[in-house]
Order: structure tokens, then C-alpha cells, then sequence
């Protein structure tokens, strides 16, 4: 066992815990994962970032995506800067308990952090699984704000988000009688896919209905 091996290896360090922390969270070894905690404990060793993102992730594995949220106010109150990664498991562990609402609040928290520090790490990818998994989530849960202003993000990083969820999004908008904004959303689509995916884009479109009360193409 990779413990084992662990504990013939002095001296214990910080990184090698994290290593067999990451490992045991994956194996989803409750036992072994709280012995590491409270060995990290005993030996006074300092908690660094990929500590902390360890333990959120296996919060957010286990449903309790909030007690990860409470360590980054801990990480922050002690000064440490958390990462792409802290945030994403946050995140992610929302969206997959359909807490879109602390996931936006917890993305947000990211930006913010990101104008303040000039943290350019802390970008995010239109096309990593957080911002689709996020996007998706807003729509299915019918927070259009929310969705639109996750959308009018990407717009302005000149990029293209999800089409699937882009076409939620524009159906709610209708349904809600807010066809100016949905045709906003379509006709930004249109000016930014390019290439082969420009069909993919144009047949999703073609089957969208803009005008409130206007039947939808689906069958």
C-alpha cells in the first residue's frame, strides 16, 4: 500500500500527504482520507492550496459542496490565494447537487478575485467542463439572468459557448416574452461560430422560434 511506503519515508512533507490525500479521495476511502487529515495535524504541518482543494473535492464528492465553500473563507482569512482548481471543484459540486444558485455565487467569487488580485490564472475557459456544466445548470433551472449574463461573458471573450444550452437559454427567453433579448443572443451566435461548426450552429438555429407564442420546430 502506498501508505505503507509512506510511513518508511521521512520526513513526511506536505506534498506527499496531498499526493496520498488526492489518491485515497479517489479511491473514496473515508477511513484513510481522515487519517491523513489528522496525521497533517499531529505533525504541524501547514495546510498549503492542493490541501485545501483536496478536501473541497472530496466534500463536493460526498454532496456537502457547503463545507467546501467554508474552507476557501478559511483559506482566505488566512491569507492564502486559492486557485482555478479550488474554485472548480466548488463549483462543479454545486451544480451536480442543483445548487446553481451558490454555484453562481461561488463563480462570481472567482471573478471578483480575479479583477482584484490581476489574477490571470484564475481565467476560465468558455469550453472547460465548470463553464458548461455551470451554463447548462443556470438554463435547466431556469435562472435566465443569470444564464444570460453567464452568455454575454463568453460574448465578450469573443468566444461561443455550449449550443445546446445557448439553445435553452433562447426558448426561455421567448417563453418568458423576451424575444429582443433572445434574438441578441442568436444573432452574437451567428456573428462568432465560425468555421465547420458554423453548421452544427445554423441547424440548432434554424429550429429556434423567436417570436412569442410562434410554434417551436421540434417534433
Amino acid at each position: 500500500m502506498a501508505k505503507k511506503k509512506f510511513k518508511h519515508r521521512p520526513p513526511a512533507d506536505i506534498i506527499s500527504y496531498n499526493t496520498l490525500l488526492a489518491g485515497f479521495s479517489e479511491q473514496d476511502d473515508a477511513e484513510e482520507f481522515e487519517k491523513l487529515l489528522k496525521e497533517i495535524n499531529e505533525n504541524k504541518l501547514e495546510p498549503n492550496v492542493v490541501t485545501y482543494n483536496c478536501r473541497m473535492r472530496w466534500f463536493a464528492r460526498k454532496g456537502e459542496t457547503f463545507k467546501g465553500e467554508e474552507l476557501l473563507d478559511v483559506m482566505e482569512s488566512k491569507g492564502m490565494l486559492p486557485n482555478y482548481v479550488t474554485y472548480n471543484a466548488l463549483v462543479q459540486g454545486y451544480c451536480k447537487e442543483g445548487n446553481v444558485g451558490a454555484a453562481m455565487r461561488v463563480f462570481k467569487r472567482m471573478k471578483v478575485m480575479k479583477r482584484r488580485e490581476g489574477r490571470s490564472d484564475l481565467g476560465v475557459s468558455v469550453h472547460s467542463q465548470t463553464y458548461v456544466l455551470l451554463f447548462k445548470s443556470l438554463v435547466e433551472k431556469e435562472r435566465l439572468d443569470d444564464a444570460l449574463w453567464l452568455c454575454n461573458s463568453c460574448f465578450a471573450m469573443k468566444a461561443a459557448p455550449s449550443f445546446e444550452a445557448v439553445k435553452g437559454l433562447v426558448e426561455g427567453l421567448v417563453k418568458g416574452g423576451r424575444s429582443a433579448e433572445a434574438k441578441g443572443v442568436v444573432a452574437k451566435m451567428n456573428f462568432l461560430v465560425k468555421g465547420d461548426a458554423k453548421v452544427a450552429w445554423e441547424k440548432i438555429a434554424g429550429e429556434l422560434s423567436l417570436e412569442e407564442g410562434a410554434p417551436s420546430s421540434d417534433p
